[in-house]
């Protein structure tokens, strides 16, 4: 009879004398002897891993992520009444979205005389999930041209036909990241943007913006449709140089990037504006 390195021995005898043993090892590998029965496993001590379901972040409740995000960006605690309001949806859209957080214990809720306060646990990990939910571009998407000297100039030109059409638009990845102060060595060769069509068609709508039809590899812009208003919520005009244009929120820009070339170098620097409170 061999014994396993490490293991507790039990040992019986059986009604036919003889002698039977059981045990259980330090790697968790356990076999009993028993009589009419043995059982032998080699998996028996090792933790179980449970997985989460994934987070939905269906139709409005990206959008309370995301303004989530940003009052912690801002250094505020909000209530989810606060959270409704900032993003444009219901109460119980707003609830359900913190809800769902709560499950998977990336934030706390804390309730103070009529009023639930949201507190974040991981920021970092919110904001992977809404990326990974919701990065640029969308399920619809149109490139086409529209001549600048730059293609900040193009953003800054895009961004005033988006204002003059009153078409919510705002310029997210490289070129956003660059309004928003992290600069590089070279230029994008895109202006990439989202843009709500309230049910219009997106070629439509990027008429109205000036773009013209090109061949792949001619084109400067694309465009993204902008469903659930992730891409255009809480964009600000902001100037970089000589060029004023309709940029998206460093968080959203932040999720965007990642699907770019060099965006996760360049997420990594735009990260002290989406988190600098933390």
């Amino acid at each position: 009879m061999v014994l396993v390195a490490g293991a507790v021995p039990v040992a019986w005898r059986s009604p036919l004398g003889e002698a039977e043993l059981s045990f259980i090892d330090v790697s968790g590998v356990v076999q009993i002897n028993w009589p009419r029965l043995r059982v032998s496993a080699t998996r028996f001590g090792q933790p179980i891993k449970r997985r989460r379901s994934p987070m939905p972040l269906q139709k409005g409740h990206a959008l309370v992520v995301q303004e989530l995000l940003i009052a912690a960006s801002e250094g505020a605690q909000p209530t989810i009444t606060d959270l409704a309001q900032a993003a444009g949806v219901s109460l119980s859209t707003a609830s359900r979205a913190v809800s769902q957080l709560a499950e998977h214990g990336l934030v706390a809720k804390e309730r103070r005389d009529n009023h639930v306060m949201v507190a974040i646990a991981d920021r970092v990990e919110i904001a992977k999930r809404l990326a990974t939910r919701t990065a640029w571009p969308g399920g619809e998407v149109l490139s086409g041209y529209l001549w600048g000297r730059t293609v900040f100039d193009v953003a800054a030109r895009i961004s005033k036909n988006a204002g003059d059409g009153r078409i919510a638009l705002a310029v997210t990845c490289r070129v956003g990241t660059t309004f928003h102060g992290v600069l590089s060595t070279s230029s994008p060769t895109e202006v990439r943007c989202w843009v709500t069509t309230h049910g219009r068609d997106l070629s439509h709508v990027a008429g109205r913006l000036g773009l013209e039809p090109a061949p792949e590899g001619a084109t400067n812009v694309v465009l993204s449709a902008d469903p659930w208003r992730v891409g255009v919520h809480r964009r600000a005009e902001i100037t970089f140089d000589a060029w004023t244009a309709s940029i998206a929120h460093p968080v959203r820009v932040w999720c965007d990037l990642h699907s770019e070339q060099r965006g996760t170098e360049f997420a990594a620097q735009l990260w002290g504006a989406v988190a600098h409170a933390g």
